[in-house]
């Protein structure tokens, strides 16, 4: 069964509602901007980003770390606690479960083969691991999987027996997170769904999808994801506090996922990362997150014609403005209206995610909070004070401009309004 949009909307969602994009940007690639990039030699206004981030530190929001840098420089930071009955303080270097801006990194690797000629966009899941899905595996492609046009069904809303978030039992659901999956099993799980859509005809949000990538990587090079993407990403990035873990193990000052209810909390206390496998088990710092969308936007992974692609939605996922582990959504900054900033978020069961960049790699921000809400107006509450520390986020650190609160408040509503509907559109989801 296809999610309805009444379930996209619970938080249930396996799918993204759509990002409303100009014609232009959601059909060609957003090209790294030429020449130096002037620079203003102000400070980040590291007090409006503070102020932003305890805002959404508040209940039901536990803790939260948060990452900026710009050319003004960067600002790591923490709010909160390192769990819902945890004593201790969120610290700017504390390791949390970034779930879906997993991908971003997954889809590099995949297109690191196509560069190296093992795989190309075109290769089937037939071609490459015959029989796994039989009937339709010939015509399902590695392109499909990346920007979710497959059509391949969802493991994880099988799993969860098609209820929402918003419905669940939270025994039930801290039981769920802590069982162990296989890659095949997650498979064989999806298949008890009928599949969507004839694939490359619609645009459908498959977590299974990104577990047939991992699946088809590891079958052309002959190793595991989670050394290829050490070896590959995190290591050449700089990330040195980041792990892609198919396990219960997060290494570090770990954020503790939490779900609440107004008169409920549940600590989040084991949760095995295979669930997810390479669509969301990445754990590390906000800082790290940072470091991977700079040294991806500034060729250092891929080459530039492949970020390129990798910014450019096609086809049915235009539809959503998602191109290949990455979405675009309008730039709040008003000295930078009309541009687009590249990213993902991840809606974990106990944690939530944002990571976005411009594509030239000069300004980035990664965020994650624990304590996520299971009821309607929760997370429309925490959601709005998300957006408030992404555009302040953006606001305070253009590069042509002064680093000064009032601006915070004057000048560019329409192009903040623009990136704030750009995400709302996509709605509460699941990974």
């Amino acid at each position: 069964m296809r999610p309805t949009r009444r379930q996209f909307a619970q938080g249930m969602a396996v799918g993204l509602a759509g990002l409303v994009l100009p014609p232009a940007v959601a059909s060609s690639a957003v090209a790294a901007p030429q020449g130096p990039n002037p620079r203003s030699g102000r400070g980040l206004d590291e007090r409006a980003i503070q102020d932003a981030l305890d805002a959404v530190v508040q209940w039901p929001a536990v803790g939260a770390v948060c990452s900026v840098v710009g050319p003004a420089g960067r600002f790591d930071t923490a709010s909160g606690t390192r769990g819902l009955h945890a004593n201790a303080p969120a610290r700017a270097n504390s390791v949390a479960r970034i779930a879906s801006v997993t991908k971003g990194m997954v889809a590099t690797v995949a297109l690191q083969e196509v560069e190296h000629g093992t795989l190309s966009l075109d290769s089937t899941i037939g071609d490459v691991l015959p029989g796994l899905w039989p009937d339709i595996e010939d015509r399902v492609t590695l392109s499909m999987l990346l920007n979710h046009t497959s059509g391949m069904p969802d493991a994880i809303w099988v799993i969860m027996r098609g209820q929402s978030l918003f419905e669940l039992d939270f025994d039930e659901l801290a039981d769920v997170v802590s069982r162990s999956y296989g890659q095949r099993e997650l498979v064989e799980l999806a298949k008890q769904a009928d599949w969507w859509f004839e694939p490359g005809t619609d645009y459908g949000y498959s977590n299974t999808g990104y577990v047939v990538v991992e699946m088809m990587v590891e079958a052309v090079t002959g190793r595991r994801m989670p050394e290829l993407i050490r070896d590959r990403v995190f290591r050449p990035a700089g990330m040195h506090r980041t792990r892609l873990e198919h396990g219960t193990l997060v290494r570090g000052a770990e954020m503790q996922d939490a779900a609440v209810r107004p008169r409920e909390g549940k600590a989040l206390e084991t949760i095995d990362q295979s669930i997810f496998a390479s669509a969301a088990a990445v754990n590390t710092t906000a800082a790290d997150v940072t470091r991977f969308y700079q040294a991806l936007m500034r060729g250092e992974l891929v080459s530039q014609q492949t970020v390129d692609l990798m910014v450019t939605p096609v086809g049915p996922a235009a539809q959503a403005g998602y191109g290949y582990g990455l979405f675009l959504v309008a730039d709040p900054a008003p000295e930078h209206a009309g541009e687009v900033l590249v990213g993902h978020d991840g809606a974990g069961f106990g944690s939530v995610s944002l990571a976005l960049c411009s594509r030239d790699g000069e300004r980035a921000f990664a965020f994650t909070y624990i304590g996520r809400p299971y009821w309607q107006e929760g997370w429309d509450e925490v959601f709005a004070k998300e957006l408030a520390l992404m555009r302040t986020a953006f606001v305070v650190n253009a590069a042509d401009a002064p680093a000064s609160r009032d601006r915070l408040v004057r000048g560019g509503a329409a192009a903040s309004r623009r990136a704030v509907a750009d995400l709302a559109a996509r709605g509460a989801r699941l990974v």
